[in-house]
Order: structure tokens, then sequence, then C-alpha cells
């Protein structure tokens, strides 16, 4: 299941808990603690915002997701090349290589 978030997400650029829970048959609550466990691995981290601008007065704020409460991930340099690897052959999907 670890691996279809990756593919998931490689393949969409962006998605929600609630995207990957419906995707996958899964709660979203499921589907975060996925998340984290693909963080504990070292595949995703949390991003924390660093605008350091207010976000009301922010240009981007209609779009922002640290405004709208969200929790936000982007893949680590072992995240994109395991979403790389998988993307170029989905068949790998068991492979102990991935280090899941």
């Amino acid at each position: 299941m670890l691996h279809a978030i990756l593919q998931l997400t490689a393949k969409r650029g962006t998605v929600t808990f609630e995207e990957v829970a419906r995707e996958l048959s899964i709660s979203a609550a499921l589907a975060e603690s996925l998340f984290v466990e693909l963080e504990r691995h070292g595949y995703l981290k949390s991003i924390a915002p660093a605008c350091g601008v207010s976000c009301g007065g922010c240009g981007a704020s209609k779009s922002c997701g640290f405004l709208k409460g969200l929790r936000l991930w982007a893949f680590t340099e072992k995240g994109a090349a395991a979403a790389r690897r998988l993307a170029d052959d989905p068949g790998r999907a068991h492979d102990p290589e991935l280090g899941l």
C-alpha cells in the first residue's frame, strides 16, 4: 500500500488524504498514518510554512494549503527516486530494493 501512495502521489503531483483513501478504499485516517510511515522511512518529509508572511496578506492565500489547515508533504530525494522507479516499472511494486 505504501508503494501505491508513492505511485499515486508521483502521478498526480498533489493528493489529499481523502483522495488517497478513496483511491485505495481505505479511511482518510489510515491514509494519513501511511504518509507518516513513509516519512518515518525517509520517503516523504512534512513541510512547514516558510514564507514568513502573514497568511492574510499573502498573494497566494486563496490557494495555500497551510491557510486551509492542510498538512503538506514533499518527496525526499529517496522518495523521488523510488517514485521514478515505480513510474518506470510499476511491476516493481514489491521490489525489496525500494526498502518498503
